[in-house]
């Protein structure tokens, strides 16, 4: 083992030697250590977190952002300033700009499936117009005949900025990008690439602490020019050498003096406006959030000439950005196979480049100014962007228990279930949307949790498909609850008597329930027939006593009103047994008075619409029947009564009468619980698809009183522009407490919604499945949310 003396001699035999050997030895050690150590272990760190980012789990974000956008260049820093911190200094995240012919220009996200959320905020905080879309798998990488990567870096050292973009409005880099990409043939796909993770160093903050202090830095070769500017001492440490002939005591007074001129105070320099500029643009880099990034433009074409083309287009994109102290480039743009195998491993597994001095250090607003979303309403060919917007779940929806769950809201990532509490059903449900946007799928799923429930169910369906649907739905256990009404089943006809009496009620009940069956009736022709066909007002009168004078017959059908107005015979020995004067008196003063083409006016219309239904088959054996087999105050108590009221097969017009007729012998059966206390009135739930075809004044007019029956609806339609008459819609909305609008080609749809005109003018973008939702209850003010069906 070196004892003391050893050193000493070793390090010379006067204090001056000694003195002397020591300051190169430090120097030694420091040099080595800036130019072997710090390398070096900046290397293996930078080897060691490219192994370990190989296999990290990622999740891929599709970001669309919306038609209109007028973020500034500092909101865009801001966000990446943000995004900074979601990152950490661990992780990375790929951000990129990705073409086909196919699918358009799009905007992804590769970052961290524990930070998704957290960042579906910070930019939802900045865009609140944009969509995400979390994609199920990875999006494709390089395939074509012919494929190019280029990785364009910083030429200079990373301090030296770019050109700041800062008026978006006159020069976006990123219109001119998608532009780019926008003129893609078919089977090319381009994409831009941007790997990040924060950076920092203690030379960043030495660089920026002097500029700071001093107004200026050395950042290139600092050492080196120093060595170089040093030049006297070298002469003088010459001269000493060629004098004494000892090359070691030269050596020796140059150190001595090199030393010493690092401590002799310099005049400071003085900057030109150039060189200020320089500095102050150094200074506002440094002092921003950095990014050490990666890079990378790939093109895949059919030939290579293509893919030259290709990326002169894109690489004059970024031209903009290059300023006259930094530029962007790449030199070896067609490399060989194993340098472009490694380019192809990174561009796949989204990584940084081993080593730091592979990547750019960019700031975040020069970030910023090559990623952000197109501004204002630049046009830009293939460019994939929202047209609507998603709103949240209100504070209700999220805290409520449902008893029926509708969709879900997906608002920047947050899911949310969509559905009405008990209490909200009892106020009534309204449906509007075109077709083909998801009212039946809504229905449907509705329809089936009702049924699985245990709950009350009449399904009203003019289509058919959702009928034969449900039936596919019931459980075993409510087997025997199904009553399924199809009129086109000729063989096993159902009875439905329009004109059938309770039986048992005497007196002012008899009276009471006659005259609900004749308003119901003379409702049902009021829907079917229009005014010019029946004459209108004045060929009701006829109707209403037609109708009553038929309930003194027994067994009285839809029919039989037809033959008491055709059949002069059949009509005397009806009267025989009448003894309401008021009747007797209309059919011999009024009718039996009148002349013969008087009779036929009043009568005509009555009888030919009626007289087509002898004629259809399904009706004639339904109508006919003394009797109606389904017991509709039986249903009422909690069965299942699923129409099939399909129109190509029965026709328009027979199916909108027995939807009408069924939604008539509901109403009669829910205002017969009356006779029942409020505590034995079991919940019913009707659902009615098309309800413009079926809906009566009488029947609109009993949703205020639904409620207290427990019959609760649920009706849609496509549009409120449907509707025979504006104030049926205006009561309709009086007194429904949910209403769902999916997309609709009536824009005044979502102003019975809404009320505002902004809603007004978002409403034609809303895109299939989605609707807008607007609930009230519990006391409080309306409020407007987005849904999306359970099936998507």
């Amino acid at each position: 083992m070196p004892t003391l003396d050893d050193v000493l001699n070793f390090l010379g035999h006067n204090i001056f030697d000694r003195t002397l050997s020591v300051a190169l030895l430090g120097v030694t050690v420091y040099l080595l250590y800036r130019w072997i150590f710090e390398p070096a272990h900046t290397t293996l760190k930078g080897i060691l977190s490219f192994w370990r980012l190989r296999e990290s789990p990622a999740t891929f974000l599709e970001i669309t952002p919306p038609k209109h956008s007028e973020k500034s260049q500092l909101a865009t820093q801001q966000l990446f300033t943000v995004l900074r911190q979601t990152i950490g200094r661990t992780k990375i995240a790929s951000l990129e700009i990705v073409a086909s012919r196919k699918e358009g220009v799009r905007y992804l996200i590769r970052i961290n499936p524990g930070d998704v959320t957290t960042l579906q905020r910070n930019i939802a905080s900045y865009m609140p117009e944009v969509r995400f879309r979390e994609l199920k798998d990875e999006p494709p990488t390089l395939t074509g005949n012919c494929t190019a990567i280029s990785e364009p870096k910083q030429r200079r050292h990373y301090a030296y900025p770019l050109m700041q973009n800062e008026e978006l409005d006159k020069s976006d880099v990123v219109a001119y990008i998608a532009g780019s990409m926008g003129k893609l043939r078919p089977g090319e796909t381009m994409t831009l690439q941007m790997v990040i993770t924060p950076y920092s160093s203690h030379w960043t903050s030495r660089i920026y602490n002097k500029i700071l202090n001093r107004g200026y830095a050395q950042i290139d070769g600092k050492l080196r020019q120093f060595i170089v500017q040093r030049w006297w001492v070298w002469l003088f440490a010459l001269i000493i050498g060629a004098f004494t002939n000892d090359i070691n005591l030269a050596l020796s007074w140059g150190f001595v003096f090199l030393v010493a001129s690092f401590f002799v105070k310099r005049d400071e320099p003085t900057l030109t406006p150039h060189e200020e500029e320089l500095y102050q643009g150094i200074l506002n880099k440094l002092g921003q959030p950095l990014f050490r990034t990666d890079t990378r433009i790939t093109v895949a074409a059919e030939s290579s000439q293509r893919i030259d083309q290709l990326f002169k287009g894109v690489s004059g994109s970024l031209a903009p950005l290059n300023s006259p102290f930094q530029a962007l480039g790449d030199s070896a743009l067609f490399q060989n196979k194993v340098s472009y195998r490694f380019r192809e491993f990174k561009f796949t597994r989204r990584l940084p480049s081993l080593l730091v001095t592979n990547s750019s250090i960019f700031a975040a607003s020069e970030l910023a100014s090559i990623y952000h979303f197109p501004y204002g309403t630049i046009k830009t060919e293939g460019m994939v962007r929202s047209h609507s917007r998603t709103l949240p779940a209100t504070l209700g929806m999220k805290n409520n228990k449902f008893d029926v769950v509708l969709g879900r809201n997906n608002h920047h990532g947050e899911i949310t279930p969509i559905g009405l509490t008990a209490a909200e059903r009892e106020r009534h449900v309204f449906i509007i949307g075109g077709t083909g946007n998801g009212k039946t799928t809504m229905l449907q799923y509705a329809i089936a949790q009702d049924i699985k429930n245990g709950k009350g169910v009449a399904v009203v369906d003019p289509h058919g498909d959702m009928a034969e649907t449900l039936l596919q739905h019931i459980p075993e256990k409510r087997i025997n609850d199904v009553i399924y009404f199809n009129p086109d089943d000729l063989a096993y006809p159902i009875g439905l008597n329009l004109l059938e009496l309770t039986p048992g009620l005497e007196g002012d009940e008899l009276l009471r329930e006659k005259d609900l069956v004749t308003e119901s009736v003379v409702s049902v022709f009021r829907k079917i027939f229009s005014e010019d066909d029946t004459g209108g007002h004045r060929i009701e009168y006829v109707l209403r006593n037609a109708i009553q004078t038929a309930l003194y017959v027994k067994d009285a059908t839809l029919f039989t009103v037809y033959d008491l107005l055709n059949d002069p015979v059949y009509r005397k020995q009806v009267m025989k047994d009448i003894d309401d004067k008021n009747l007797v008196n209309f059919w011999k003063q009024e009718l039996g008075k009148a002349g013969d083409m008087q009779k036929v006016k009043m009568a005509a219309g009555i009888t030919a619409k009626i007289g087509r239904f002898l004629f259809s088959a399904s009706a004639k054996r339904i109508l006919e029947q003394p009797r109606s087999t389904i017991n509709f105050d039986g249903i009422l108590d909690g069965k299942i009564l699923i129409c099939n009221f399909s129109k190509g097969l029965l026709g328009e017009d027979t199916s909108e009468l027995f939807g009408i007729a069924i939604l008539a012998k509901i109403q009669l059966a829910s205002l017969r619980r009356a006779r029942l206390k409020q505590a034995d009135r079991r919940p019913f739930y009707l659902y009615v698809d098309e309800f413009q075809k079926f809906d009566t004044p009488s029947f609109v007019q009993m949703l205020s009183e639904a409620r207290k029956y427990k019959l609760y609806l649920t009706m849609a339609e496509q549009t409120t522009s449907q509707q025979d008459e504006q104030q049926m819609v205006n009561v309709i909305l009086a007194n429904v407490g949910t209403v769902i609008c999916f997309r609709s080609g009536n824009p005044s749809d979502v102003g019975y919604i809404c009320g505002v005109r902004e809603a007004i003018y978002r409403w034609p973008s809303r895109r299939s499945y989605e609707g807008l939702g607007r609930k009230v209850g519990a006391g409080l003010a309306a409020s407007v949310s987005t849904a999306q069906d359970i099936k998507r």
